[in-house]
């Protein structure tokens, strides 16, 4: 199973949400995603306060936390 996968099931994201939630996690700035996603800066935000949201969480370092723990729980 992908980290995206693992991810998105475990906090009942989209599939694009999961995928800024891993590259988050992996440490990228939303520069960066927006960059590997061919997305705009604006839309990378957008998508991480609905992760934000989803997760219960209030910042980046709190969901990256959270989103280590699950992936490597399955390791």
């Amino acid at each position: 199973e992908r980290n995206e996968d693992t991810l998105q099931a475990a906090f009942n994201l989209t599939a694009r949400e999961a995928e800024v939630l891993y590259w988050l996690t992996a440490g990228k700035t939303n520069r960066d995603i927006s960059t590997i996603l061919d997305l705009s800066a604006r839309t990378v935000n957008k998508h991480l306060e609905q992760v934000f949201q989803k997760m219960g969480v209030d910042n980046r370092t709190s969901a990256a936390v959270l989103a280590d723990r699950q992936l490597n729980k399955r390791a």
